[in-house]
């Protein structure tokens, strides 16, 4: 009889299970991930909003009056 090692497995068995069990957890990962809520993978989950948005909250709590805004409003957008 040939069955390999003695134990009726050659070695592309041990390969095949190998590369299956890889497969498989690769494949958990995914799901994994999958269903977690996504994260900006740069900022470390913190999403910074622009500047014309935090600009613009400001104005709306009043801590700028309205000259202001516009005055670093037109700095943001135009650039001077």
């Amino acid at each position: 009889m040939m069955w390999g090692n003695g134990y009726g497995m050659g070695w592309w068995m041990w390969l095949l299970m190998a590369a299956g069990t890889l497969t498989f957890w690769i494949a958990v990962v995914l799901v994994v991930r999958a269903l977690l809520p996504a994260r900006d993978r740069q900022g470390g989950g913190m999403h910074r909003p622009d500047p014309l948005t935090l600009l613009k909250e400001s104005l709306a709590r009043g801590e700028v009056s309205v000259e202001e805004y516009e005055q670093r409003r037109r700095l943001i957008v135009d650039g001077h």
